[in-house]
């Protein structure tokens, strides 16, 4: 399949954006089927937070990690970008050039 190099192409393809949140509900379905591990490297949570942290993902829920220190927070927070898809169609280059468009019409001295 060619990847869409314009936003028409993209419409043309029939592409349907979803939610972060939706995008990690499926990934995580796709997981929890094949049986893979979620939150490889994570510790002792098997029981208790790992569980909850999928049950907020498959009912949509917005997640906040609190604890003290060394408690595996920003591991899991960063385990979790793995269940997003590996490419948005399109984004890259569109958000690239956005960006650099914007950044050559600011006046100097703006950051």
């Amino acid at each position: 399949m060619n990847k869409a190099r314009t936003v028409g192409e993209l419409r043309a393809s029939g592409y349907q954006p979803k939610s972060v949140k939706h995008e990690l509900r499926d990934n995580l379905i796709a997981r929890l089927r094949k049986g893979e591990a979620i939150f490889p490297g994570i510790v002792g949570y098997e029981e208790s937070v790992l569980p909850q942290i999928e049950n907020a993902i498959l009912s949509g829920q917005d997640i906040v990690f609190l604890g003290e220190r060394g408690q595996a927070k920003t591991r899991m927070a960063r385990l979790l970008t793995e269940l997003l898809d590996d490419e948005v169609p399109g984004s890259p280059a569109a958000r690239s050039t956005t960006i650099r468009s914007r950044r050559s019409a600011r006046p100097a001295g703006n950051a």
